[in-house]
């Protein structure tokens, strides 16, 4: 079982990035209307997605 915050479906980790990439993921976030950690998801799934086709 995991925190309060954290469904059964999500695993919590801690990511240490580049400043300046995480800035640029903060601007995609905002203008894209989703959280930073939905914005890095977004971003896992859809090149998974195409890496697997």
């Amino acid at each position: 079982m995991g925190d309060k915050f954290t469904n059964e479906n999500s695993k919590r980790f801690t990511l240490r990035i580049d400043k300046d990439l995480f800035r640029q993921i903060t601007e995609s976030a905002g203008k894209n209307k989703r959280s930073i950690t939905k914005e890095i998801e977004y971003f896992l799934r859809k090149y998974y997605r195409k890496e697997l086709k």
